[in-house]
């Protein structure tokens, strides 16, 4: 496997472990489909739109935390990504400097 395809399965891995297509399409669904059947009445009417209402901004708000928790995640691994990229072109560079300054004798350590 070649390391973009392996940085590239990363990205898919944390954005499915995080369920965001499903957290887009329910973004507005109750929460836990928590909502009451109507009542009759203008008192029935007013305590389903509020307990609506109510359970539908906790969904926003867990959700919203949730996005906001991939995009840091996401953020998080492109970083690393990149790191381990630069190290990964650079280290046949670095053998071979830590090559010659074994064979000359001028490591720090010796």
């Amino acid at each position: 496997m070649d390391l973009v395809d392996f940085i590239k399965s990363i990205f898919i891995f944390t954005l499915k472990s995080f369920s965001i297509k499903t957290v887009i399409k329910t973004f507005l669904s109750p929460w836990k489909k928590m909502v009451e059947p109507r009542k009759a009445g203008l008192d029935g009417f007013r305590d389903w739109l509020v307990d609506n209402l109510v359970s539908r901004g906790v969904a926003i708000i867990m959700r919203l935390f949730l996005i906001v928790a991939c995009l840091v995640v996401l953020v998080i691994v492109g970083f690393l990504s990149l790191v381990f990229f630069i190290l990964w072109l650079i280290m046949p560079a670095i053998l071979l400097a830590a090559l010659v300054y074994l064979f000359e004798g001028k490591l720090p350590w010796l």
